[in-house]
């Protein structure tokens, strides 16, 4: 069944009336979204892209040995064996980084120095979130994580609803490089996505686009916190404005073959547009980013009002509803060139200034030691 979009206003999960003097006096009480300085960084708007190469981490000893096991120190007991409990090494490494990324984030927010001084709670679509104490000066504050292949990333942003979904290459999850995939998942591709794949030369050409369309999808998903459960096949993509069944793209389509040349283009600042069940839907914003070794970054953000959260305490950590109305349209936030960049992180810049020097100690010491199969 096709729904039409929200009104403004009318989310997905919630509702919450016309944009009234009171939102935008609400919004105006908090002054421009504001992360005070902190250890980790000076004063920021909380628009953070962070990437961190979970593959050139290699700690000694792997989970077993010291380096690895302080850094899961810095995690709450409760959360050490869902570090551990994962099947393999770099699943571990994912999920450690994830969650460190995660603390980094909320701690910076709140001008915290420590890891520990706060709460994060999940939505019943595992969004994580902070929980509480809320930032002061970002009323709706958020953040998402992803990993795959090489990098864990993370994105924020505190205004608006905030998902990322990054995806790795065939060959950097262990994948045969070949097309089956697209017959698994053509029921979850519109004949505009598929067209978008098919204009491609090659398998790892196919499979980047096929990458950029479902990081797309995702993102949304996570963004709205329901997750895969919202349904992907709802969600439709078009990249970079363009429409690959149009006359001129057909033309271009036809040049290249004719001439030897690969047909899909990259903007110079990778963007998507997004339908809902059939509708556009032009104030999702979704940028992405190409990082090393081939992994496509995609970041969603959309309206507070549709997100998706059985339990509430998700959507009770937004104090501006409408932001978008209520800011007179500084929520958005510019062409696709304007977007922010992600950042590579090094390991070390997940741990607390105050655990700093001991961690570096630990890691001289390891890289001395022999190591032992």
């Amino acid at each position: 069944q096709v729904s039409a979009p929200p009104a403004r206003g009318t989310a997905m999960g919630l509702s919450h009336g016309a944009p009234t003097e009171s939102a935008a006096e609400r919004f105006a009480s908090f002054g421009p979204p504001l992360a005070p300085p902190s250890p980790w960084g000076p004063a920021s708007d909380a628009r953070w892209r962070w990437a961190v190469d979970a593959a050139a981490w290699e700690p000694c000893h792997g989970s077993g040995g010291a380096e690895f096991h302080f850094l899961l120190s810095l995690l709450p007991i409760a959360e050490r064996p869902l570090v551990m409990r994962s099947p393999s090494l770099r699943d571990q490494k994912h999920c450690l980084l994830g969650r460190l990324l995660a603390r980094r984030a909320c701690a910076r927010a709140l001008g915290e120095a420590s890891l520990s001084n706060f709460e994060i709670g999940r939505t019943k679509g595992q969004k994580p979130f902070l929980k509480q104490p809320l930032p002061p000066y970002l009323p709706n504050f958020n953040f998402n994580v992803s990993h795959d292949g090489r990098w864990v990333v993370l994105a924020s942003d505190p205004l608006r609803l905030v998902g990322v979904d990054i995806s790795a290459p065939q060959r950097w999850r262990g994948d045969a490089e070949d097309d089956k995939w697209l017959e698994d998942l053509s029921n979850l591709l519109f004949d505009k996505e598929q067209a978008y794949i098919a204009r491609e030369a090659t398998v790892r050409e196919r499979y980047s686009v096929f990458q950029r369309i479902w990081s797309a999808k995702e993102s949304v998903t996570k963004a709205v916190g329901e997750g895969l459960d919202f349904g992907l096949g709802r969600i439709e993509v078009t990249l970079d404005g363009v429409d690959p069944s149009s006359e001129w793209q057909s033309f271009l389509g036809r040049f290249s073959e004719q001439h030897g040349e690969q047909p899909m283009t990259v903007a110079p600042s990778p963007y998507a547009d997004v339908s809902i069940d059939m509708w556009p839907r032009p104030e999702w914003e979704v940028r992405q980013q190409l990082l090393p070794d081939d992994h496509w970054v995609t970041v969603a953000m959309g309206p507070v009002e549709e997100a998706v959260d059985a339990n509430g305490e998700f959507v009770g950590t937004f104090r501006v509803h409408q932001a978008g109305a209520a800011s007179g349209g500084a929520v958005q936030q510019g062409p696709p060139g304007a977007a922010p960049f992600f950042e590579v992180l090094p390991v070390e810049a997940l741990v607390p200034a105050v655990d700093a020097e001991a961690f570096e100690a630990l890691r001289r010491e390891t890289a001395s030691m022999p190591a032992f199969g």
